[in-house]
């Protein structure tokens, strides 16, 4: 299989397909809901945006769409044995590349990728590493000559810090990779989501109710969070990020993502004055559920809920609907 060619075969879309579903099921294997910044539920979309985003810069820059797409649903396939980051004498541990390296979460159960995981030994590696090992076993079980399981495996290896000899395949893995974690409508999805639970940490430790207190207090909440929180955060992720990106159909579409959320979130801001009116038909409404649907939630799962049931129930107002076609569109990797 010559790995110069775009084209998926059946024979690859059929692989692909199981591979996905091992992707799914891996995550699965764990029962902790969170650790660092992500809940259990993130991952398995985080990687389904990435492939799609992926795949539309790839598009624009001239990459090899058939090996990213093998790339890109594995690239996180050992993100979930990540625990907390390892501190010796008080300093975080490094890889030879100047990663962190996380301590080491075992899975309650075991599946293929579990399997190959011990008997690689890839304990204490950082994840595009032991993920890129896995691919390559895996893609070599499939029966994927060696030059296709190693560019798979270059482009894994380069997801979190693109080499010069980097391909235009692995820049756009890289390029999406950022982009979907930091900017745009589901980076502030993740915002809202961390935010809570960190809240939801701090009332715990002082023995409260963080769904008491967001029920008599959920507006004063809602504007401050807005306001002095997200109104800064997306100017840091402008000064941060879009430095980072490779491509420039990746920064095109930083840029336009920024641009959006900017409007977004100020028309949400503006929505606070009719209140009593926009928390139950418009984008404030939206909020609201991503601030109270707390227990693992999916976020595709969650967009596909207020576009079908939500939206019959209440008849969102304009601006609800636009923002709800605005996350398709950036779930679906479109902009």
């Amino acid at each position: 299989m010559a790995i110069g060619q775009s084209v998926l075969t059946s024979r690859d879309r059929a692989v692909l397909a199981e591979l996905e579903a091992l992707v799914r099921e891996t995550y699965q294997l764990w029962d902790q809901v969170w650790v660092g910044f992500s809940w259990r539920n993130y991952t398995f979309d985080h990687v389904m945006r990435v492939r799609n985003l992926a795949r539309t810069i790839a598009g624009h820059e001239g990459g090899d769409l058939r090996v990213l797409e093998f790339a890109a649903t594995l690239h996180d396939i050992t993100k979930s044995y990540d625990g907390e980051i390892l501190m010796r004498d008080g300093k975080r541990v490094l890889d030879a590349d100047g990663f962190w390296i996380n301590e080491k979460i075992p899975p309650a159960r075991q599946n293929r990728v579990t399997i190959l995981y011990e008997q690689l030994g890839l304990s204490e590696t950082v994840h595009h590493y032991s993920g890129s090992q896995i691919a390559r076993a895996l893609l070599q079980e499939y029966g994927y000559d060696e030059n296709f399981c190693a560019a798979t495996r270059e482009i894994i290896l380069a997801h979190l810090k693109p080499l010069p000899t980097s391909t235009p395949a692995a820049l756009a893995l890289y390029d999406a990779d950022t982009i979907d974690a930091n900017i745009g409508l589901p980076a502030f999805y993740r915002n809202v989501r961390i935010t809570l639970h960190r809240m939801e940490q701090d009332f715990a430790r002082r023995g409260e109710s963080l769904d008491e207190h967001l029920a008599h207090h959920l507006r004063e909440f809602l504007s401050s969070y807005l306001q002095e929180r997200i109104v800064p955060w997306i100017d840091g992720k402008r000064t941060d990020f879009l430095g980072r990106l490779t491509t420039g159909s990746g920064r095109a579409i930083a840029e336009d993502r920024l641009r959006s959320l900017v409007e977004d979130v100020q028309a949400i801001i503006d929505e606070l004055t009719d209140y009593d009116s926009q928390i139950e038909r418009g984008r404030l409404a939206i909020v609201r559920r991503f601030v109270e649907q707390r227990v693992n939630p999916s976020l595709t799962e969650e967009i596909d809920y207020l576009a079908t049931e939500w939206a019959q129930q209440v008849s969102p107002t304009p601006g609800a609907l636009a923002l709800i076609d605005r996350y398709r569109e950036e779930i679906a990797g479109e902009r």
